[in-house]
């Protein structure tokens, strides 16, 4: 049945070649966009992740981590002392202006980080992290170099109140969700390169557990012990910023309306296609009834040919959205995908394809072999 199947569906070649690659392109779509999203939920957590921190201590009612306010830089040693904490360290986080060559000025994301280099780069292209302890030193991303008008190390830029920032590293891998460069500095030059902050300031105070803690359970008691702040586990905190960048702001319900879109009409579109070509192909399978073959078997047939172009459908969208997200790596826009999503995307369009050959079950069953003679 799977011969007969294949001459089916390759009895209009130029048929079938514009239905593989149709089903290929909605497959695509659909990838594509919760790619998307996917992209920008990383992006949003990308710093959060990297911190290796099991709690977030802050302000109280800080919406993401990108908006944080100052709090007594004391509260890093008050932390320590509670059960279950084996390390906590401070993090400045901040805005301000970056002066380029030509005078233009753009907004930074300043990020200051303590002596354990906990919250700052993970990746470097050139330089040492540890540089950006010396004396007005700044760290910033291969991504955004055109944009800060950088083009190598050792370069002198001009920030908020005319103070100097050096450039002594080059990451990688930091993109930003807010479109505002990260330059990581140390907390001591932060606090120049943003005045809204005091000497005894810090924005965050990320905690270790000791092995074995419960994050939830030192998190609550962090909170009950110390107070004026707010203590989240570190996907907690990844929680509520993606939804206050996602949701919140209303930047990210176009993406999430498109992602539900593609998937949504790639599934029916690709359903529908199947159907129609079942119902082309009517003739033939009267044919195959007069000639003796059973309707379990002509059923068998169609059934495969949904699962054969499915695939074919799968292989090709599959194919394009790996090379689309290669090419979109080093872009602040990345195409990201994950193992179980992209499997629950494959279900979901073989699922399609076979709803669509199943609503020509109906049909197949009541074909009449007798129309075969009729002149």
């Amino acid at each position: 049945m799977q011969l007969v199947a294949v001459r089916i569906l390759l009895y209009k070649k130029a048929r079938f070649a514009f239905t593989t690659l149709g089903l290929g392109m909605l497959f695509l779509l659909s990838v594509a966009q919760v790619g998307l999203l996917i992209g920008w939920i990383n992006t949003i957590t990308n710093v959060i992740r990297h911190t290796d921190a099991d709690i977030w201590l802050m302000s109280e009612n800080n919406v993401s981590w990108d908006y944080g306010a100052a709090i007594p830089r004391h509260r890093i040693y008050q932390a320590r002392n509670v059960e279950g904490v084996a390390q906590t360290e401070g993090v400045f986080v901040g805005w301000s202006s970056w002066k380029k060559p030509n005078g233009q000025r753009i907004n930074v994301q300043i990020i200051g980080i303590d002596r354990n280099l906990v919250g700052g780069p993970w990746a470097m292209r050139e330089g040492r992290v540890e540089d950006v302890f010396l004396p007005d030193s700044v760290i910033v991303d291969e991504l955004f170099l055109n944009e800060l008008g950088v083009t190598r190390l050792g370069e002198t830029f001009e920030l908020r109140n005319a103070s100097t920032a050096k450039v002594r590293g080059i990451c990688r891998e930091v993109r930003t969700f807010t479109a505002s460069p990260y330059v990581f500095t140390s907390m001591k030059n932060a606090m120049t390169y943003d005045s809204s902050f005091h000497d005894d300031d810090a924005t965050y105070v990320l905690v270790r557990c000791v092995p074995g803690a419960d994050p939830d359970r030192v998190a609550r008691a962090i909170a009950a012990q110390v107070p004026g702040i707010e203590a989240l586990t570190t996907r907690a905190m990844m929680v509520r910023s993606v939804v206050f960048w996602m949701v919140g702001t209303g930047m990210g319900l176009l993406v999430l309306t498109t992602a539900v879109l593609g998937v949504v009409v790639g599934a029916v579109v690709g359903g529908q296609t199947l159907f129609n070509i079942t119902q082309e192909s009517l003739g033939h399978y009267a044919t195959l009834l007069a000639l003796g073959f059973t309707r379990r078997q002509i059923l068998a047939c169609v059934l495969w040919q949904g699962m054969a172009l499915s695939a074919l459908g799968v292989l090709l969208g599959g194919f394009a959205f790996h090379q689309l997200a290669r090419a979109s790596a080093s872009t602040p826009a990345p195409l990201e995908m994950t193992a179980t999503v992209f499997a629950a995307l494959v279900a979901v369009s073989v699922v399609c394809s076979l709803l669509g050959s199943f609503l020509s079950v109906r049909t197949v069953l009541r074909i009449d072999p007798a129309v075969v003679f009729r002149v």
